[in-house]
Formats: C-alpha cells, sequence, structure tokens
C-alpha cells in the first residue's frame, strides 16, 4: 500500500556493470525508477554537454513502498567496495509546488503573463496566458525580458518604416511572438527545432485569442520570403552557426534582433559573427546578458 513517502537507497562507488546489475535487480525487488548520477562537460557554446566517462559511479533508486530489509542488507554483501544509504522522503506534487512559484508579471510596458491558473491583474492592459510546463522557459529569464524589452523600444519605430511582419526563431513557449501581435505586427511566423516546444507554442496559442501569429515546422531555411523583423533569442553558439541562414530572412532596411549573449563571451561572439550588411541600432544589457538590435543595409 502506498503511503505519503517514498524511499531512496542512494548507492556509491560502484563500477558502471555493477550499477546495471544492481538497477535490474531493484526492479526485481519492487524499485519504480533509478537514476545514475552522471558528470557533464561543455565542450562548446552551443550548450550541448556531453557525458564524462569515469571509473566509478552512485545511483539512485527509488522506491514508492519501503524496500525489503533484508534485501538492502544483502546489498552490503554483494557490493563490498559500495556505500549503501536507505532515506525517506516526503511525497509531493511537484508540478503544483512548481506553479506556486509562477505568478503573473510585467513583461513590457502594458504586457504581462498570466498563468492560465491565474486570474489577471488589475493593472494589466493586455495578457499574454501561457501554460509552459515544468520544461519550458515562462519569460521570466532575463534574456526573454531583454528581447522583450527591444521589441517594446523600437515597435512602432520599425512599424512606421512599413516593416509589419515578424519571424520568432526558437520560439520556445512562443512568448515574443505573442508579444509581436499584441505591438502591431501583422503576420508573425514562429519556429523551433524542438517538436515538444512547437507542442507547448501551439497550445499556448490556442489559450489566447491571437490571430496572427502562426507556428511552423519548417526548418530555418526552409522559411521562404523575407521579414520585417527577426527575432532570434538564442545562445550565442548558435547564433553564430545559424547567422548565414539568418540573415536572408531580414528584409531590405529590416532588423535583426539577437539576444542570448554572455557579456564574458561577447568579444568572441562578436569576432564570430559578422555584422556586414548591417548597421547596429543599439546594444543593450539586462544582468549578464547582451543583445544587439541591427538594421539591413540597402545594398
Amino acid at each position: 500500500m502506498k503511503t505519503d513517502q517514498y524511499f531512496v537507497i542512494t548507492a556509491k562507488n560502484l563500477t558502471e556493470l555493477e550499477a546495471e546489475l544492481l538497477a535490474a535487480d531493484a526492479f526485481e525487488n519492487g524499485a519504480a525508477g533509478t537514476e545514475e548520477q552522471l558528470s557533464f562537460e561543455q565542450k562548446n557554446r552551443e550548450y550541448e554537454p556531453v557525458t564524462l566517462s569515469k571509473e566509478r559511479t552512485a545511483l539512485k533508486i527509488y522506491f514508492e513502498v519501503a524496500p525489503s530489509l533484508e534485501w538492502f542488507e544483502q546489498l552490503r554483501g554483494a557490493y563490498p567496495e559500495a556505500q549503501f544509504e536507505l532515506q525517506s522522503e516526503k511525497n509531493q506534487d511537484w508540478l503544483a509546488e512548481w506553479k506556486k512559484g509562477f505568478n503573473p508579471f510585467e513583461l513590457a510596458s502594458g504586457v504581462w503573463i498570466v498563468p492560465s491558473w491565474c486570474e489577471a491583474p488589475k493593472e494589466a492592459k493586455q495578457v499574454i496566458r501561457i501554460d509552459p510546463g515544468m520544461a519550458f522557459g515562462t519569460g521570466t529569464h532575463e534574456t526573454t525580458r531583454l528581447a522583450s524589452q527591444f521589441i517594446g523600444r523600437h515597435a512602432q519605430s520599425i512599424l512606421g518604416g512599413g516593416h509589419r511582419s515578424a519571424l520568432d526563431v526558437g520560439t520556445g513557449t512562443g512568448i515574443l511572438a505573442f508579444l509581436a501581435e499584441l505591438l502591431g505586427f501583422q503576420t508573425i511566423l514562429a519556429n523551433d527545432i524542438d517538436p515538444e516546444a512547437r507542442r507547448v507554442a501551439r497550445e499556448n496559442l490556442a489559450l489566447n485569442t491571437f490571430k496572427k501569429v502562426r507556428i511552423i515546422d519548417e526548418d530555418l531555411n526552409k522559411i521562404p520570403g523575407a521579414f520585417g523583423l527577426v527575432i532570434a533569442n538564442i545562445i550565442d553558439g548558435v547564433l553564430v552557426r545559424l547567422q548565414n541562414e539568418l540573415k536572408p530572412r531580414v528584409g531590405a532596411n529590416g532588423y535583426l534582433l539577437l539576444t542570448g549573449i554572455l557579456e564574458e563571451r561577447e568579444a568572441i561572439f562578436l569576432s564570430e559573427f559578422s555584422f556586414a550588411g548591417f548597421r547596429l541600432v543599439e546594444r543593450t544589457q539586462l544582468g549578464e546578458w547582451v543583445g544587439f538590435l541591427l538594421q539591413k543595409e540597402e545594398s
């Protein structure tokens, strides 16, 4: 019978083979899941960590009901060089706990992000409702706020120049694309390489009444046409890799917004991302993150 607790066995100083054998043994003795404690190293700036190999590892084994103490004691004899610890933890509704910390907030002047389970505050002039799920951004990250501030400050001058279309590359939850519609852009396409992100963005689109935003499945190099504003809130290493695909998506005299650049890597980014053919409109920093708004020069 389940209780309001779950139980965790932590096994340290195992070989990789011992970890595999122990995991299999644990499932035969009622385990609900296992988790190997891995070490990672990030070798590039595209946030693609690799697993480090090592001679010894640690394993966490989860039980919904207390494991047999007899079996637990047998483990010490079966794996004499390993260290074992058994603990109990109180069960929690992790999604409910996470939701408690996500409240409505102002994204740009008068535009508020409001979770689907909250009431909009009275001071919110315009609302973007989202239900991001625990794995996706909520709009609170500094790069998203930085991009939002850029768009909010420059939207009227961009629109006034006749640029009414926008492309949001790496849209995530769709927040920046939704903001573009609220600020007056008439055609907004948003894409993301992660199909789960596209699914979440479409669900968020359905929570709102936006009519100008379309979430598309196409890769960046397959999106036809050019746009008055291209938004790329992506980590700097990916911006560098995608620069030859991003720039052609910007229409004549259009704008390219780049955020996701760490201040400590700004010099490296500027040495690798060419501004040729564009003029710098503004550089802005929020916290440790830097962003650039560029305008395409007439050829």
